[in-house]
Formats: structure tokens, sequence, C-alpha cells
């Protein structure tokens, strides 16, 4: 991304000055002056206040990162709320006070979203809706949220974005690339949390919130995957009220789920809402890879009917097929205790060097994974015991990708309100058909057949690469008019692995031929079936395998 290479991100480093004095000032008065000392950024401020912040704090490490990021402003305090998501890199007494960081500011004139919203739709406010509360339904760093109605009587809610939020941002974001790449230089001890990737990651994220377009078009994702579960509720998109930087949507009037007492002092059917929830996020991450990536209570409203409604899809997951799959077979391994599946499977997803020492990776997770033996699921927090896997991973050098993270801290997110509306919530139990169904999938003949396919097409494309190159270096030798000679006792036993490496090809290519044609067949469909699946098909597939793996010299 342009914006991370070193050219630009020095401009804007300069242009931002007065921002990075900004940054250093206020880190130093919450007690991180060493830190800013060790960077060599203390010429940026004065040293009174760096010999002031340097004298101690009572305060714990987390607290005053939480405050220093709330003064900090918007950028800050989303960097914090993304810091709060990774258990695996940041500990547990920090997350504790990141997890508290809220994004409320004072709200804007209403003559501002006045002017914004009507540049934005081209027309007076007065033209496009019946009525629009002055007051703001809520007031956040990046938008702000004031309810209206529509001509045609419907209860809305219009989100709009802050002026200038943008430039803020890219000011701020450069500043903590140049800042990631001191942390690596003068901390070495953080080089394996790769803090320049972390900000790539971050800044990938934000740019999602600061456009309600891609908004609106999560929404329609969810809501189209969600649709067969006839009791969650996804708001309707005002596509023609809505913009880059205006976002209307439906209304919902109901409980929210962080308001515990409201809703144990309702006749709300809690057992079913927690059922519901849990269904249908596994439903949103195993099935369709695209879910919610910011459950919590706040963004949850239980509905009259016993119905649940989801709000705020400015963050949202997304796992791909592989990743899918990958995360049904780690809650099986949970499920049976196959500790030896689960961590070859993080080492499958994570970024795992040559150097990892399997064994020991797999006895330290049975090893913080021993106290939860035993206990029946739901009595388990799954996305705790796997966020605490994770953590063993992060030792041995195992990276999972952020929307893991994302993923099972929303696990945590949903077994906790799950067990808050019914004690005996089981969520494993609640998605077991669903996660033994695409386990099969897994190994139907259908997804083999095409995985056969897809592997035989890349084994083909090598083969076609291995002459051409061939080919390329005999003329390059050729062209350096010069010869060689080897004599060797090796030598014989080289010409015999030659000849044993040529019939390996042969034979691969073969073996390519009939999986490809076998494949082709059962896409085409024709001919006399076994049961499912053209004969002529699987037979050619049963061959090619058989060419494949067949034992030879």
């Amino acid at each position: 991304m342009s914006l991370f290479r070193k050219g630009i991100q020095f401009t804007r480093a300069v242009k931002g000055a007065g921002r990075l004095r900004q940054i250093v000032t206020v880190l130093s008065r919450h007690g991180f002056g060493d830190v800013v000392e060790r960077m060599k950024l203390d010429y940026y401020i004065p040293r009174r206040i760096l010999k002031w912040a340097n004298a101690g704090d009572n305060k714990n490490f987390g607290l005053r990162m939480k405050e220093a990021f709330e003064e900090l402003g918007p950028t800050f305090v989303k960097l914090g709320q993304v810091l709060s998501m990774r258990a695996d890199l940041i500990p547990e007494s920090i997350i504790d006070e990141l997890v508290k960081l809220q994004d409320h500011v004072q709200p804007l004139d209403f003559k501002i979203i006045r002017t914004i919203v009507e540049g934005e739709l081209g027309r007076t406010i007065e033209s496009a809706f019946l009525s629009f509360d002055h007051e703001a339904l809520a007031a956040g760093s990046i938008a702000q949220v004031h309810a209206a109605k529509l001509k045609t009587g419907e209860a809305v809610v219009v989100k709009v974005l802050r002026p200038e939020i943008q430039k803020i941002i890219q000011t701020d974001i450069a500043l903590l690339s140049l800042l990631a790449e001191m942390l690596e230089k003068y901390f070495p001890e953080l080089r394996v949390l790769n803090p320049k990737i972390f900000v790539e990651e971050f800044f990938k994220t934000l740019q999602y919130e600061l456009d309600f377009k891609l908004e609106a078009n999560n929404i329609a994702k969810i809501g189209k995957n969600l649709a067969e579960f006839k009791d969650i509720r996804v708001p309707t998109v005002y596509k023609e009220l809505s913009t880059h930087r205006v976002l209307v949507l439906e209304q919902f009037f109901g409980v929210r789920l962080n308001d515990r007492d409201a809703i144990l002092n309702s006749s709300i059917d809690r057992k079913k809402i927690a059922a519901l929830g849990a269904r249908a996020f596994l439903s949103s991450v195993l099935k369709y890879g695209v879910f919610h990536g910011d459950l919590h209570g706040g963004n949850l409203f239980i509905l009259p009917g016993d119905q649940l409604a989801l709000i705020d899809f400015g963050i949202v997951g997304r796992l791909s097929q592989k990743s899918r799959d990958q995360l049904a077979t780690m809650v099986w391994s949970l499920i049976q205790e196959d500790y030896e599946t689960l961590c070859y499977t993080y080492a499958d997803l994570g970024t795992a060097d040559t150097s990892v020492d399997f064994d020991s990776f797999q006895r330290e997770v049975r090893n913080v994974l021993s106290p939860y033996l035993g206990l029946s699921l739901n009595e388990v927090n799954t996305g705790r015991v796997l966020i605490e896997a994770t953590k063993v991973a992060a030792k041995y050098n195992i990276r999972v990708p952020g929307d893991w993270m994302l993923v099972f801290r929303a696990i945590v997110t949903m077994e906790g309100m799950g067990r808050l509306l019914d004690p005996d919530f089981d969520m494993i139990a609640m998605g077991d058909t669903l996660i033994k169904d695409l386990i099969k999938i897994q190994t139907s003949p259908t997804r083999l057949t095409s995985e056969a396919y897809k592997m035989s097409k890349d084994f083909l494309s090598l083969l076609e690469m291995f002459p051409r190159n061939m080919r390329w270096a005999m003329k390059k030798l050729a062209r350096n008019d010069y010869a060689f000679e080897i004599k060797s006792p090796e030598t014989a036993k080289l010409a015999l692995q030659v000849d044993r490496g040529s019939r390996r090809i042969s034979k691969s290519i073969s073996a390519a031929g009939l999986l490809v044609a076998g494949a082709m067949v059962i896409q085409a469909g024709k001919g006399d079936y076994w049961g499912e699946y053209p004969a002529l098909g699987v037979i050619l597939i049963a061959l090619g395998l058989f060419y494949l793996f067949k034992p030879g010299k």
C-alpha cells in the first residue's frame, strides 16, 4: 500500500510534526516517557514534562494506556479497541482496560450536520425527510447518529461521517506507521509482534469504517445470508438517501442485550433468543464466512415477538472456504480432545516456520487446556479456550490472522451473553449439526473431486513450465561456450536417480490427465451412474489417484 512507502510516509510525517509533538507529549504525561526517550523522540517535548512523566505513576499500565488513547482521539481510540481483540498479543490486564475505551465525544452542532447531509443528498433535509431530530442519538469519534422519519413515515437513523475525519486519520496512520518502524528498531523484543504489519491491517479496518457504501454492502450481504432465520432482523438500508458519508437505516425499538435488568425483568423467551443468536452467528461464520465483527450487547436488540436485531456493521470479518473448514476442524478437535489435530490446524492457518517444535507446542496446549478436560461443553467457554490455545501458538511464532481473533472474540461474547440469557446455554451444541455437516462436506466426493481437479490443473501448469525452463537453462549454458566433466563414484547413482525422476514425472502426467478427465466427466454428468456420480468419472479418478500414489522405483 502506497501509504506505507517510506517517501510518502516521511512527507506526511513532516506535515504532521505538530501532531507528532502532541502524541509524544500525551504519552509522556501518562507515564510512557521512558518509551519516548528510548525511541529518541524526547526532543519533541519539554524536559520538565519528561522528568515529571518518568517520576512514576501508581496507575497500572493498561489504565494509563487507555487514558492516553482517549486523550489522543478517534484513531487511537479505534486502535485501542482493535488491540483489545488481540488476546494473543496483549496481556489480559491491559485488555481489561482497553475494552472500556469509549469513543463518545461532544456532539457536533446541528448546523454542521445539516450542511453535510444536504451537501451529500443535493437537497434540503426538509425535502428528504418528514422530520429530523436536531439532538444526536449518539456521537462517536467517527460518526454522529440522528433519529428521523421518512416522507413515507418509516422511523430511521441517519449516520453522518464527521467532517475532516479522513484527513485526521490519514495523518495519524502515517505517524503510527513511522512509530511502528521505530518500535521495531529500538525495541527488538517487539519485532515478533510485527508492529508495521499490525498498523497496515489496522489502516485497512479503519478504511472500511470511513465509507458507508461499504457498510451498506456488508448489511446487504449479512442480511441475505441470514434470511433463513425469520426472527433475525438486519436493518433495511435506504439506498436512495445513502452516500459514502451519509447512511440511512431502519430504526429498531427494543431492549439492548447489555441491559441486564431490563432483560431479567421482562417476559422475553431468553432460551429462544440465546439459541437464535448462537445459530445465526455460527451459520454466518461457518457456512458463509462473512460475519459481524463487532458483536457486543450494545449492537444487539431484542425486539417484540422475541426477535433479535443486529446494528452497526462497520467492522465485518471474513473467512475463506479453507479457513471455515479449519475452524470446523478446530472446534471438532476440541470436542474430541484431539490436541494433535488442533495444533496442526493452528500451524496450518498461522504463519509457522519450519523450526516450530510441534511436540512441545502440542504438550503446552494440552497443559493449558487440561483444566477444561472432563467438563461438559456448557461449562466451557469455547472462545476462551481457543484464545488460550492461540496465546500458546504465538509463543511458538505461529501468528494467527486478525480475522480469526475477531471470530474467537465474538464466540467469547456470544457465549457470555448466551449464559446471561440461559444458564444452560451450550453454544457448541447449538451448532453441532452444522459443524457435523461441514465436516461431512469436507470429505464428500464432490469436494474431493473439486480439489483433485484444482490440484491436477496446478500440477499440469508446473509440468508445462518445467521443459520451458530446462530449454532456457540449456540455451544459457550453450551461449556461455563452456563444458565440464564430472567424474565421481556417485555418477551411476545420479543417473539412476534421474531415471527414476523421469519415470515419476511420466506417472504424474498420466495421473493428472486421468484426474482432469474424471472431473470433467463428473461435471458433465453423462453416462451410467454409480450412486450419485457417473461411473466413468469415478473410475478415471480412482485410476488417477492409484497412479499418483502408487509406490514405485
